[in-house]
């Protein structure tokens, strides 16, 4: 019964599916805008991928091309899979290649995660002070401003290795690693690198929207960005398939973008975030790797 309600629903859902503007879009898209978006969104990831290694490097010795490796192949994992289970794959992965310390990578990628909240908050309070936003986002500096001060007092706190006796080891060694990680002197370039992963990001959308025919401001690819990010941090979907498309469609709804044309314009976005990354990775670990890093055992110390 539920393998027919699936097909029905699917049926309905191709039925009512913006066929004729999907076929538009791709017919009139500017090739060479799209493949810029491409290198872009890949600059990005390789943005994130050195500030995990800049914070990881202090306290376990590895290679940048490998941080890299394991950081592409764990954003692949996410892409074809729901929660965020690319970070275990590329902690594995790391640990395999460079012989890193799991509690040392699991600190890493923590940190790693703050760099990019502090990024992220750094772009929202830049955009709101140059760009004329919708009311859609009015507030959303504010909420920066105050993920900017947790963050802040995230880094400064310093009784990470100092947790009780009863919290598991595994944690205890990784709040010790990450004591030593949080270093405020080794913060500002990791920063500065997350910041420019979202500028990228915010680049690749503004150049996949232009380039299929949609005639946006910097104003509306930044609401765009933003909404795709946030409406998909939970990864409900693989690579948050029709997530994307109802927030950029909303998103772009008061710029008088035409959820159609939003719609086919976010599926092109997505081929090109997802699909290079994936070709990539499959050619560093192979389809069977992939899998395996998927749906790999929890990690053990």
């Amino acid at each position: 019964m539920m393998i027919f309600l699936i097909g029905y629903l699917t049926w309905r859902a191709g039925a009512r599916f913006p066929w004729a503007d999907m076929g538009t879009s791709l017919e009139r898209a500017d090739v060479t805008l799209l493949t810029w978006a491409a290198i872009i969104s890949l600059l990005a990831l390789g943005a994130k991928g050195w500030a995990w290694h800049l914070l990881l490097r202090p306290v376990a010795p590895h290679r940048w091309w490998s941080a890299q490796e394991a950081n592409l192949v764990g954003c692949a994992v996410n892409y074809i899979s729901v929660a965020v289970i690319g970070e275990a794959a590329r902690v594995r992965l790391l640990s395999t290649r460079d012989a890193v310390p799991i509690p040392a990578a699991v600190a890493s990628v923590v940190w790693t995660r703050a760099m990019e909240g502090i990024g992220l908050a750094l772009f929202i309070l830049a955009g709101g002070s140059l760009l004329q936003l919708p009311p859609l986002l009015r507030g959303v500096d504010i909420a920066a401003a105050a993920a900017l001060a947790a963050l802040g007092a995230l880094i400064w706190f310093r009784g990470w290795d100092r947790l009780p006796g009863w919290v598991p080891g595994i944690v205890r060694r990784a709040g010790e690693v990450f004591g030593q990680i949080g270093s405020w002197r080794r913060f500002p370039a990791p920063i500065a690198l997350a910041f420019a992963n979202w500028l990228g990001q915010w680049a690749t959308y503004h150049l996949t929207l232009v380039a299929t025919g949609i005639p946006v401001s910097p104003a509306a690819s930044f609401t765009a960005t933003l909404a795709s990010n946030i409406g998909g941090a939970l990864r409900l979907t693989p690579a948050n398939v029709g997530i994307t498309q109802a927030s950029i469609a909303v998103a772009l709804l008061p710029f008088g973008v035409k959820p159609a044309a939003a719609v086919a314009a976010s599926i092109i976005l997505q081929a090109l975030q997802v699909l290079p990354v994936l070709a990539l990775a499959l050619g560093v670990v192979g389809w069977k790797g992939l899998g395996q890093l998927r749906t790999g055992p929890a990690l053990e110390t």
